[in-house]
């Protein structure tokens, strides 16, 4: 659900795995019923998304990045940083809000973020609703994902 371009409830049903995240603005975000959160930085980063913009990581970051395999889902894979499974994603160009709107606000609830070229979270239900590049995560890593998109071709 979304108001003036910011979603008011976020609900992902992950049927496969028995998971059903949810948040609601300053009320956390949960895992069936339970609590989660960011997980804090350490010394190996697991990352996924676009191969492209994951090899734009500044070269003091590529020793410590360990990309994740594959995860069909975008919504899940937000839900994941925000479970603490994985650091940070990049998010190529073209999501439609329908595919983030939800995952957005439970990432936030759970002290992470994601953010757009300009360093702003998206809006929805706009008169555009897909997004450029898009980089999520917390802390000083979601920073430093944020200046890797902020240079980066929309293409």
């Amino acid at each position: 659900m979304v108001e003036d371009g910011r979603s008011l409830a976020g609900v992902l049903e992950c049927p496969a795995k028995h998971e059903t995240y949810w948040a609601l603005p300053g009320e956390g975000a949960f895992l069936n019923g339970k609590r989660i959160h960011v997980r804090p930085l350490g010394d190996t980063v697991d990352i996924g998304g676009p191969k492209p913009l994951v090899d734009r990581m500044p070269e003091a970051w590529q020793g410590r990045l360990r990309r994740i395999a594959y995860i069909p889902s975008l919504a899940y894979r937000l839900a994941m940083i925000a479970n603490g499974k994985i650091d940070a994603t990049f998010v190529k160009p073209n999501a439609h809000d329908w595919d983030i709107a939800a995952a957005d606000l439970i990432l936030k609830e759970a002290g992470g973020a994601l953010l757009d070229r300009g360093g702003q979270p998206p809006r929805y239900a706009g008169e555009v609703i897909n997004h450029g590049a898009l980089a999520a995560g917390s802390g000083e890593l979601l920073d430093v994902l944020a200046g890797v998109i902020a240079g980066a071709d929309e293409g």
